[in-house]
């Protein structure tokens, strides 16, 4: 089975959980491609806005940390994979940058790589239907949260600042609406007392995440064609949070870190 991820450029996270998958599964990874967001000044507008300037400061500050130490890792300790492209160097997996996903010569190099599946990995640009009816399989994505249930964005911080028992991980066929194709697999996570936004999607996106997209794959190879129904109307979508929302984490004792 010939797989093709497309994702983003995520430093903190999301190099643990490629190097999970791939030492994981036996199916052939033909490429992996990072997307950049198009709205990016706008996320930093919304997030400057709901965080306050001190905890942006902070996110600010930590990212350029991360891209300082990537430089060092690189000069000192070559062998540490530290970003997503040099996950998959150490398992010669091809990578790439790409500025639209929806491009018809991005769609063809995606028909020329003959993929079974196309997974979504934070891909932070919309695929539309020309693109998830390439696989021959399935085009599906992970997301962090139990379907219906929680749909859109940051949804770690919107359970938190509920007060949920339980978040999770859903893998899901994609359909052009957003988060609303039929889930392959879905894991379920208790939030415990302790957790802050950093540790709840930290355990999502580096265990419980890799375990959920290896079955789910593993579900498409043996052609398991069993859902679970998605249906948006019976749940919930969120976006950007607002500095109400944030006061209503904060009530609920919860903390960024």
């Amino acid at each position: 089975m010939r797989i093709f991820f497309i994702t983003t450029n995520d430093r903190i996270f999301l190099p643990f959980f490629f190097d999970k998958v791939f030492s994981n599964i036996d199916y052939e990874i033909v490429g992996v491609a990072a997307a950049d967001d198009p709205n990016f000044k706008k996320f930093l507008i919304n997030s400057f806005s709901f965080m306050g300037f001190r905890l942006f400061a902070c996110e600010v500050i930590n990212q350029v940390k991360v891209r300082l130490l990537d430089i060092a890792r690189k000069i000192f300790t070559p062998n540490r994979k530290h970003s997503i492209q040099s996950v998959c160097g150490k398992y010669s997996i091809p990578f790439s940058n790409i500025t639209r996903v929806n491009t018809k010569s991005f769609r063809s190099f995606l028909k020329n790589q003959q993929i079974d599946v196309l997974v979504s990995v934070a891909c932070p640009q919309i695929l539309r239907k020309r693109i998830l009816n390439i696989p021959s399989k399935a085009a599906i994505n992970i997301h962090y949260a139990l379907l219906p249930h929680y749909r859109g964005q940051y949804p770690s911080f919107w359970v938190l600042a509920h007060g949920e028992e339980y978040t999770g991980v859903s893998v899901h066929y994609m359909v052009e609406k957003v988060d609303a194709g039929d889930i392959l697999i879905q894991l379920k996570e208790k939030i415990t007392p302790d957790d802050t936004f950093y540790s709840l999607v930290k355990r999502l996106k580096t265990t419980i995440g890799p375990k959920a997209l290896i079955m789910a794959l593993d579900k498409i190879n043996k052609n398991d064609s069993s859902t679970i129904k998605n249906n948006p109307d019976n749940g919930s979508y969120f976006s950007f949070p607002t500095k109400t929302d944030m006061a209503e984490f904060k009530k609920r004792g919860r903390k960024w870190r």
